[in-house]
């Protein structure tokens, strides 16, 4: 039995858009992976993260945060509402895996482009349309810049970061 050529090309088209349309969702809802390899050792060059810090934001509430080094390849982070020994709202990890360097948040994954003696800078991956980047300024002092474009409006928000005592 002969397939006409028209029915044959429906069809072909029907199926290179349902195909097409199911990769361009994975796309969005999952990114590629960060290309940059980063070592245990420039992943140990954040260890001036370690210990509890305020951010503040002009026009933004302000954060409490406590990082923590758990081991040489994780960075847990917790979020307080007001003060440390205050009620806690929320925790993130910061991971080396397999030359990668990830941090989660919620649903949210970010992979890190670079990570070094000066800081990290993370683009989104899983459930995230927004770019972090950590700079150190000193001991004592840190600049946390979430910067997203969605609905192309571009929005920065920049915490500056102070250790507490």
């Amino acid at each position: 039995m002969k397939i006409p050529s028209r029915t044959f090309r429906f069809a072909l088209i029907a199926a290179l858009a349902v195909t097409g349309g199911r990769t361009a969702a994975a796309q969005n809802n999952q990114r590629g992976q960060p290309t940059t390899p980063i070592s245990p050792a420039d992943f140990a060059k954040l260890r001036w993260m370690e210990g509890s810090w305020k951010g503040t934001a002009a026009g933004e509430t302000p954060i409490i945060e406590r990082v923590h080094f758990a081991n040489d390849s994780t960075i847990d982070v917790a979020f307080f509402a007001d003060s440390l020994s205050g009620r806690q709202t929320g925790t993130a990890k910061v991971n080396l895996s397999v030359g990668r360097v990830y941090y989660t948040l919620g649903p949210g994954r970010w992979g890190a482009t670079r990570v070094d003696a000066n800081g990290a800078y993370f683009v989104p991956q899983v459930n995230a349309h927004n770019t972090y980047s950590w700079v150190y300024q000193s001991n004592d002092a840190w600049t946390s810049t979430m910067r997203t474009g969605v609905g192309g409006k571009d929005r920065i928000t920049t915490y500056q970061m102070q250790r507490i005592p």
